[in-house]
């Protein structure tokens, strides 16, 4: 006689500890990949600091203007470059202008506490998290939503520098958080879609 199969209790937070793990790991390898491309690669002259100086001083983006700080472009292959934009709107530069400085400042905020709510209501749910697929899902967004915001606090704007091309055409430039942010999305959509045919949502 077959024996009934044993449904494994779920335990709420068992995914949290992982998930903050990759929030971590996100954050460092996001700032740390800035500071490389920006500060060791496409800057034309300066000091270059260490990543730690760099990570610690606060420059508005008022500054880099002032400054005129130049960045060249460097061509990786027939359709990667690096390059510099500084983007004041949301991921894949969406909603960003440069035109007028004053008007992104107040922009800045809104973004920064929009992405910190949803980050924090993201987090709740990854305590909650009933498989690693979703909490790897949730901690990819978390962890890219938390570096882009990072950037805002410190220079009024986001870092870029990931230039995709085919053709002519020119993806809107990127960097490794907006890359997390979308790689995130497009897992919780699969997660959601394997849950529901495993019965999950079902009462």
């Amino acid at each position: 006689m077959n024996q009934p199969q044993q449904i494994k209790k779920f335990r709420p937070g068992q995914f949290f500890l992982f998930g903050m793990f990759v929030i971590c790991s996100i954050v460092f390898l996001d700032q740390y990949t800035k500071w490389m491309v920006l500060e060791t690669m496409l800057r034309t002259g300066g000091d270059n600091p260490s990543f730690q100086d760099w990570f610690v001083t606060r420059q508005p983006l008022e500054f880099f203007f002032d400054k005129r700080e130049t960045y060249e472009t460097r061509e990786i292959n027939g359709f990667l470059n690096l390059v510099m934009v500084w983007n004041t709107g949301i991921s894949f530069g969406m909603f960003s202008d440069n035109a007028s400085l004053d008007g992104n400042k107040g922009l800045a905020l809104v973004f920064i506490a929009l992405s910190l709510v949803i980050s924090l209501t993201l987090i709740v749910w990854l305590a909650l998290a009933r498989s690693r697929m979703l909490a790897l899902s949730i901690a990819l967004i978390v962890g890219g939503a938390i570096g882009n915001v990072i950037d805002r606090v410190r220079f009024g704007a986001v870092a870029d520098f990931v230039d995709m091309h085919v053709s002519g055409y020119h993806w809107p430039a990127f960097n490794l958080a907006d890359s997390c942010i979308a790689i995130g999305a497009i897992f919780l959509v699969i997660d959601t879609i394997l849950s529901k045919d495993k019965g999950l949502f079902r009462d």
